[in-house]
């Protein structure tokens, strides 16, 4: 009888634990998204920025 009752509790457990890892799983792959997102639009922001000092600089030397 208190084996059983410890199988259930273990059961009870691993089932919460399963739980919370497909939580923090689903949390890890929005972060994951998130930061990709992040970095391409750091890669665009970086772009403009660099065409902008380009032309800038072309600008100054023409004067």
């Amino acid at each position: 009888m208190i084996n059983e009752w410890i199988y259930e509790l273990l059961c009870s457990q691993l089932g919460l634990a399963n739980e919370e890892k497909a939580g923090l799983c689903k949390q890890v792959n929005e972060s994951v998204e998130r930061l990709k997102a992040i970095e391409e639009s750091n890669k665009e922001g970086s772009k403009a920025l660099m065409d902008t000092i380009n032309e800038l600089s072309a600008a100054v030397e023409n004067y």
